[in-house]
Protein backbone atom coordinates (compact mmCIF):
# COMPACT_ATOMS: atom_id res chain seq x y z
CA UNK A 1 0.00 0.00 0.00
CA UNK A 2 1.35 3.40 -0.97
CA UNK A 3 1.57 5.99 1.79
CA UNK A 4 2.75 8.98 -0.19
CA UNK A 5 1.00 11.65 -2.21
CA UNK A 6 3.83 13.22 -4.23
CA UNK A 7 4.54 12.05 -7.78
CA UNK A 8 8.16 11.76 -8.89
CA UNK A 9 9.80 11.45 -12.31
CA UNK A 10 10.44 7.75 -11.63
CA UNK A 11 6.68 7.25 -11.24
CA UNK A 12 5.97 8.96 -14.56
CA UNK A 13 8.60 6.76 -16.23
CA UNK A 14 6.72 3.70 -14.92
CA UNK A 15 3.34 5.04 -16.03
CA UNK A 16 4.32 6.32 -19.48
CA UNK A 17 7.50 4.50 -20.48
CA UNK A 18 9.05 7.88 -21.33
CA UNK A 19 12.50 9.17 -20.37
CA UNK A 20 13.50 10.88 -17.14
CA UNK A 21 13.93 14.21 -18.94
CA UNK A 22 10.39 13.90 -20.34
CA UNK A 23 9.05 13.12 -16.85
CA UNK A 24 10.80 16.14 -15.29
CA UNK A 25 9.51 18.48 -18.01
CA UNK A 26 6.03 16.99 -17.65
CA UNK A 27 5.97 17.79 -13.92
CA UNK A 28 7.14 21.35 -14.59
CA UNK A 29 4.54 21.83 -17.34
CA UNK A 30 1.68 20.62 -15.15
CA UNK A 31 2.81 22.71 -12.16
CA UNK A 32 2.90 25.81 -14.37
CA UNK A 33 -0.54 25.12 -15.85
CA UNK A 34 -2.18 24.56 -12.46
CA UNK A 35 -0.39 27.59 -10.95
CA UNK A 36 1.79 25.82 -8.41
CA UNK A 37 4.86 27.62 -7.10
CA UNK A 38 8.29 26.17 -7.85
CA UNK A 39 8.77 24.94 -4.26
CA UNK A 40 5.41 23.13 -4.25
CA UNK A 41 5.21 19.44 -5.09
CA UNK A 42 2.87 17.88 -7.63
CA UNK A 43 0.62 15.23 -6.14
CA UNK A 44 -0.33 11.92 -7.71
CA UNK A 45 -3.96 13.07 -7.55
CA UNK A 46 -3.19 16.31 -9.43
CA UNK A 47 -1.27 14.36 -12.07
CA UNK A 48 -4.21 11.99 -12.54
CA UNK A 49 -6.71 14.84 -12.72
CA UNK A 50 -4.59 16.64 -15.32
CA UNK A 51 -4.44 13.62 -17.63
CA UNK A 52 -7.82 12.12 -16.75
CA UNK A 53 -6.26 8.97 -15.29
CA UNK A 54 -8.09 6.85 -12.74
CA UNK A 55 -6.36 7.52 -9.40
CA UNK A 56 -6.96 4.03 -8.01
CA UNK A 57 -5.55 2.39 -11.14
CA UNK A 58 -2.43 4.58 -11.05
CA UNK A 59 -1.90 3.88 -7.33
CA UNK A 60 -2.23 0.16 -8.00
CA UNK A 61 0.42 0.26 -10.75
CA UNK A 62 2.80 2.36 -8.68
CA UNK A 63 2.38 0.21 -5.57
CA UNK A 64 3.37 -2.91 -7.56
CA UNK A 65 6.64 -1.24 -8.52
CA UNK A 66 7.19 0.15 -5.03
CA UNK A 67 6.75 -3.35 -3.62
CA UNK A 68 9.36 -4.70 -6.07
CA UNK A 69 11.82 -1.95 -5.07
CA UNK A 70 11.36 -2.75 -1.38
CA UNK A 71 12.02 -6.48 -1.86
Amino acid sequence: MMNRIVIYPSDIIILTGKSESYARKDIQKIKKEINKKSHQKLTIKEYCQYYGFDLEEVLKVLSKFEHKRAS
